[in-house]
This record gives structure tokens, C-alpha cells and sequence, in this order.
């Protein structure tokens, strides 16, 4: 058997709903089987202003990197951050240094396409520390939207 006929089998296997293709010819005995499909199932969850900043030294330490990392306006340790509860474009609707107070809205991530809306809301009663996403950006599922600093 030559391997152009061996590829013309598996493309057989592939293009059609065949599960499995045996074949003998002599002392050559061929068994192609399709694998059941491969689920992959990824989970992010959103993350603590203060695991983000331990994270960001484990990497340093783990790295031999050069990049040269900013330093933020605010102190990790004393914000929270609000992540984004999807994909699409985010609207804010709060200014650097105004108050909210928990289950206030802050912003909105639109898919446009789908016209599909979905409030964002603060999680803690605080200050606008930072806005870490431009109004009008794409952001996905789980990005760090803007950083809160409680109220002590």
C-alpha cells in the first residue's frame, strides 16, 4: 500500500459520516477510527486587585524577561476591581474619583450585533480609583474594568 492511498482513506474517514474503516488486502490490514470530539472547557474567574499585583511578581521572579512593567497611579492592595460579565463594547458610565455605592450601575458591555446589553454594577461601596478600559473599547469575559477603592 502506498501512503497516497493511506491519505485517501483517512480523508474518506474525515469528509464523511463514517465512524470507523477497516480494510485487508493480503497480509495488510488497515483500521481508521474517528476520536470523540474533544470538549475543552476553560473557566477564568475574575481576580483581586491583590492577587493581580502577586501574580504580576511570581511572573517577574518565574521570567527572565525584560519588559519593563508601569506602575499604576493606585496601590493594588487597596482597590477592587469590576470585571467585565461578557464580550462586547464597554460604556461607562462613572468619572475618576466619583462615589458609588454597592449594586450601583458603573457601566455597560454591548454586543451590538445581537443588540444585547448587560448592565455592570458596582460591587462595593467606594471611589472610581481608576478606569482601566477606554469607553467604546472591546473587552472579553473576565477583563479588569475599572478599580474601586472602598470607602474605610
Amino acid at each position: 500500500m502506498k501512503l497516497h492511498d493511506l491519505r485517501e482513506f483517512i480523508k474518506l474517514v474525515n469528509q464523511s459520516s463514517i465512524e470507523e474503516l477497516e480494510w485487508e488486502d493480503g497480509k495488510t490490514s488497515i483500521v481508521i477510527k474517528k476520536g470523540a470530539p474533544v470538549t475543552v472547557i476553560s473557566a477564568e474567574l475574575p481576580v483581586q486587585a491583590s492577587e493581580v499585583g502577586s501574580g504580576y511578581q511570581e511572573a517577574a521572579a518565574t521570567t527572565e524577561s525584560t519588559e519593563v512593567k508601569q506602575e499604576q497611579t493606585v496601590p493594588v492592595q487597596e482597590t477592587q476591581l469590576v470585571v467585565s460579565p461578557g464580550v462586547g463594547i464597554f460604556h461607562t458610565d462613572v468619572t475618576i474619583g466619583q462615589s458609588i455605592k454597592t449594586g450601583e450601575r458603573v457601566g455597560s458591555c454591548t454586543v451590538d450585533a445581537l443588540q444585547l446589553t448587560s448592565d455592570i454594577f458596582a460591587p462595593i461601596d467606594g471611589e472610581i480609583a481608576e478606569i482601566l478600559v477606554m469607553d467604546g473599547q472591546f473587552v472579553d469575559y473576565g477583563k479588569a474594568l475599572l478599580a474601586v477603592k472602598p470607602l474605610l
